[in-house]
């Protein structure tokens, strides 16, 4: 190795430790690459996870970690309950796909008058325990503790070989890497095939492009589960593309607080300067971080004429300020980070345009954060499922010189008329409530249970007559 290659790779070392030790987003991006290192325990627990798996199971120890984590599990004869699997519940790592998922299952247990468990099918990570994550679901769905405590039991991967569940419980799979495993126990003999929910949230073999990961996420859509679907673009899409038939019954809109939207369009002011706020995630490929910030230089370019006075803003994930004027310095894209909740509400109302990018079928919150609220909204179409969703929201082609004339756009058109006021989506534009879709699914349940049960009576009284 020559000196200048040393030099270069001891150069990107320190970029990369420095970012390492400031950015969480970017150690779990890193991490999720390499892979965690394991301990001897996850070394012992996978080997008695091989070993109690049947033998139809194991060949697929190794397609992914989580292949054989469900495959020898212990069932027994008792009331049965609602089996939530994730790959993990710990605080700074629950975001809204993990608290659509808890609301899915509680409300599922409601229902069917059952209670909910937890399992996670990932290796813990240091600090967090079983008890660190029954109390964040305690926290964030008050309604489910009893007598003041938590009442949703969680099950450490670690645990699951030493915990009985029952025959006739129900199991929701939230991510192709529950899914998968579920669909080994299947396999596997242990879990029912008709005794399995799919909550769908994105198309996620687009997360691991032309890969084995991106085979088997797409194969966890032909197991032949019953599938439940957060948002009608996310259905569509999977009808077009997998040829998959889910009712519109079954499927539901994200939640978006319209009394809080209400209110951040009250605050909004037609201000002389136009801020800009890009939803900013470097880490995360399918927000399309690179894409944006062309698109913000195309736009500062067409914009340099017009004299409006504009501030570019960035949230989502922190990262460095960056330059946007052919690097004269004088218009730069501010990084804010991450928000909290309530900080994030009170800053969009001072941003009354919004750049939010995502290369997947979901509808994202942040671009419709600002459309209800009266923010003139940019984002990439996809496969033509957004641009019919809301008056203040201009879905163009994913190509920089299109976003940015688009971004241009909404900044004449804030500058001219300022904020649109409060617009709510039309009913249904995004699904059905989340509450009728729970009650269709758990009606469907109900049903198959009531008929299986009516066939063992059925043939015995045929078989006392004979």
């Amino acid at each position: 190795m020559n000196f200048e290659k040393a030099r270069r790779l001891v150069s990107d070392l320190v970029r990369v430790n420095e970012r390492y030790a400031r950015d969480g987003h970017y150690r779990n991006d890193v991490r999720e690459r390499l892979g965690r290192t394991v301990s001897r325990v996850d070394v012992g627990v996978a080997r008695r996870e091989r070993d109690r798996a049947p033998l139809t199971a194991r060949p697929f120890e190794g397609l992914v970690e989580t292949s054989l984590a469900l495959a020898g599990i212990r069932t027994v004869d008792r009331a049965p309950e609602v089996v939530l699997v994730v790959d993990e519940l710990r605080e700074g790592a629950a975001f809204a796909g993990v608290q659509t998922a808890l609301a899915v299952a509680l409300a599922l247990g409601e229902r069917l008058g059952r209670p909910v468990r937890v399992v996670m099918v990932r290796w813990t990570t240091p600090g967090n325990s079983a008890a660190a994550a029954e109390a964040l679901v305690a926290d964030r769905f008050p309604e489910s503790r009893v007598d003041g405590r938590p009442g949703v039991r969680v099950v450490r991967r670690e645990d699951v070989l030493d915990t009985a569940f029952g025959r006739d419980d129900v199991w929701i799979a939230t991510h192709w890497k529950t899914a998968h495993p579920i669909d080994v126990a299947v396999t596997a003999g242990v879990v029912p095939r008709d005794r399995v929910v799919y909550l769908v949230q994105d198309y996620e073999p687009g997360f691991s492009p032309w890969s084995t990961e991106y085979a088997v996420a797409a194969s966890t859509y032909r197991a032949g589960f019953r599938m439940l679907v957060n948002s009608e673009p996310l259905r569509k899409y999977l009808a077009e593309v997998e040829g998959l038939d889910v009712p519109r019954e079954r499927t539901f809109a994200p939640h978006l607080d319209l009394e809080l939207l209400e209110r951040v369009a009250g605050a909004r002011t037609h201000e002389s300067t136009v801020r800009v706020l890009f939803y900013g995630r470097p880490s995360k490929h399918r927000n399309l971080f690179r894409l944006g910030v062309a698109a913000l230089r195309v736009a500062v370019q067409e914009l340099a004429d017009d004299g409006i006075r504009v501030e570019f803003h960035s949230a989502g994930e922190q990262h460095g300020d960056v330059e946007l004027d052919g690097g004269r310095g004088d218009v730069k894209l501010v990084s804010h980070g991450t928000m909290p909740w309530d900080d994030y509400f009170r800053f969009i109302a001072s941003t009354n345009v919004v750049l939010s990018l995502q290369h997947s079928p979901h509808p994202s919150h942040p671009p419709f954060d600002g459309a209800i609220s009266g923010a003139r909204v940019v984002t990439n179409e996809f496969r033509d499922t957004r641009g019919h969703l809301h008056p203040n929201l201009a879905a163009v082609p994913a190509d920089a010189r299109s976003l940015g004339l688009a971004v241009a756009d909404a900044v004449r058109a804030a500058a001219a008329d300022g904020p649109t006021g409060f617009v709510p989506l039309d009913d249904d534009a995004l699904g059905g409530p989340l509450d009728s879709a729970v009650d269709t699914l758990a009606a469907q349940i109900e049903h198959q249970h009531e008929h299986e049960h009516e066939q063992p009576a059925t043939e015995a009284n045929q078989e006392s007559t004979r």
